[in-house]
């Protein structure tokens, strides 16, 4: 009985014993065949997007208001609106020009009695006709001049050309004073333009009018010294440009100057119609520089508060 009551305490240990083991091997079965399920599954890829961010460069800018950029805006603002006036400007000047070419083919007019600059003034670029005696004795030269007559103007047009003696600049203007009829009064006459060889006064003395004459003439005021262009020397005789005042005290006449129109003109002797409507038009000039320092400014304003 009691080796009975044995054998089945040691066979109750060894059942107990084995199923230890086998829940051992067991769990160990089942780790290795996780471990294997893992490793056989595919990792876990993770992609993280990252916002699209734009080069500085590319960015969108801004422009920075401010007290100073406002400020700044005047430069470019006053700039425009000089050069919108200049256009305005640009437009009277062709006007009156035009407008001055005109009274060169308008019928003449009698020279007014008082010869007063006040009263000559309005008359600049008309025609006149006077009557009187010329005073050869008295004549001078303006040089170096170039022509300005209807014969020139239109050869140049056409494209022909003309004998060195009658194209060349190598000449100048004949002043001859002119004792009017009326009033006994003596004002300055341009003859016209001559060549170099007839400086002389001996060798114009067949073309020289004599006698009473009548005829048309432009009235003209004296004329600024050009820049680069020397001072008369009136008592050399030596005059490069129109000063009536100057001329009239040297000569003993009336600071009057009319140019002989282009009928006046005396074969072998000086060609009239030397009248050149010579206006100071600097006005496209200006106008392209003020549009110019408004662009610029304008793109300087642009780089510094746009940012």
């Amino acid at each position: 009985m009691a080796g009975a009551l044995q054998m089945l305490v040691c066979s109750r240990l060894a059942f107990r014993r084995l199923t230890v083991i086998s829940c051992r091997f067991t769990q160990t079965k089942i780790n290795r065949i996780i471990d294997l399920e893992v490793k056989k599954k595919p990792k876990r890829i993770e992609i993280q997007f990252e916002e699209k961010r734009e080069p500085k460069s590319q960015a969108k800018k801004k422009i920075q208001w401010s007290v100073g950029s406002i400020a700044m805006l005047i430069i470019p603002a006053f700039a425009f609106s000089l050069g919108c006036w200049q256009v305005i400007r640009l437009q009277w000047k062709l006007e009156l020009i035009e407008h001055l070419k005109s009274r060169l083919n308008q019928p003449a007019v009698l020279l007014p009695d008082d010869l007063r600059s006040e009263n000559l003034a309005p008359l600049e670029y008309c025609r006149v006709r006077v009557t009187g005696e010329f005073l050869h004795d008295r004549s001078f030269v303006i040089s170096p001049r170039g022509r300005f007559d209807p014969e020139v103007k239109a050869s140049a047009s056409s494209g022909s050309l003309l004998s060195e003696n009658e194209m060349s600049s190598h000449g100048g203007h004949l002043i001859t004073p002119f004792k009017l009829a009326n009033s006994g009064k003596v004002i300055l006459i341009n003859r016209g333009w001559i060549p170099s060889f007839l400086f002389d006064p001996d060798s114009r003395t067949k073309t020289n009018p004599k006698g009473v004459v009548t005829f048309e003439a432009i009235v003209r005021k004296s004329e600024q010294r050009p820049q680069f262009v020397g001072q008369n020397m009136p008592e050399q005789g030596v005059w490069y440009y129109r000063d009536l005042e100057q001329m009239a005290e040297t000569y003993g006449t009336s600071p009057v100057w009319l140019d002989a129109a282009y009928e006046t003109t005396v074969p072998g002797g000086p060609i009239g119609g030397q009248t050149n409507v010579n206006v100071r038009n600097e006005h496209l000039n200006y106008l392209l520089t003020w549009y110019s320092l408004t662009i610029v400014t304008l793109m300087m304003w642009w780089h510094k508060f746009r940012k």
